[in-house]
């Protein structure tokens, strides 16, 4: 009687170990979904993620994370808001040279003025950025909105064909969600009306804007 009832036993776990397969095969389609969706943007797994907080942990934005530290502004992105931050990727600030980023990250006050001129008071999707600009012009091609930055400075927001692009630079992946307002990558670091971040020629490491000072000051000794 005892081997019997072992004897079932065993048949009833092995009859059980297929169903435990498919559940947990299962389940572990529902823990490795990807964060993004069907059109490139982030789901909301990052709502619990403060503007400063997502821009740290982005691999694809470590040169921003490191410009928002270098100026003390990761603390206002932190805490503050609501925000909406055009944020460069790295892409975009490699395309300027390293040598242009290196005094860039050198010169605090000229890097502040910068990473303002990307950030915008207020939480701006991409929807609602296409409703202003077709507010705004009254047409639906070349649709443009003018957003007030914390440089002071304005930009343009143009929408045509479903894409955004912030003055010259286009957005690449939209609507990452924060909890204290939105993040939209761009392709390009934005420059503010009156700034010239090229590195001036033969003056390794020198702002284009600062040539002039540098060429005086070696005339007059």
């Amino acid at each position: 009687m005892r081997r019997w009832t072992t004897l079932c036993i065993c048949i009833l776990v092995l009859l059980a170990m297929p169903l435990a397969v498919t559940a947990a095969q299962a389940g572990d389609g529902n823990v490795t979904a990807t964060p993004y969706n069907k059109t490139g943007q982030m789901s909301n797994q990052t709502a619990n993620m403060t503007v400063a907080g997502y821009i740290a942990q982005d691999e694809n934005l470590t040169r921003l994370a490191e410009a928002l530290n270098v100026t003390g502004l990761y603390d206002a992105l932190n805490t503050g808001g609501p925000y909406t931050v055009f944020a460069p990727s790295d892409d975009a600030f490699n395309a300027l040279g390293n040598e242009t980023v290196n005094q860039l990250f050198n010169e605090t006050a000229n890097l502040t003025t910068v990473l303002q001129y990307h950030v915008v008071e207020g939480k701006y999707t991409s929807a609602n950025l296409t409703a202003m600009a077709e507010n705004q012009t009254g047409n639906q091609t070349g649709n443009m909105t003018t957003l007030k930055t914390l440089s002071g400075e304005s930009l343009n927001v143009t929408v045509s064909d479903g894409k955004i692009m912030v003055e010259n630079a286009n957005v690449t992946m939209k609507d990452i969600n924060a909890t204290n307002g939105v993040i939209h990558i761009i392709d390009k670091v934005l420059v503010p009306p009156g700034m010239n971040l090229t590195v001036a020629e033969n003056q390794t490491g020198v702002m284009a804007t600062e040539t002039t000072e540098v060429v005086a000051t070696e005339t007059t000794m």
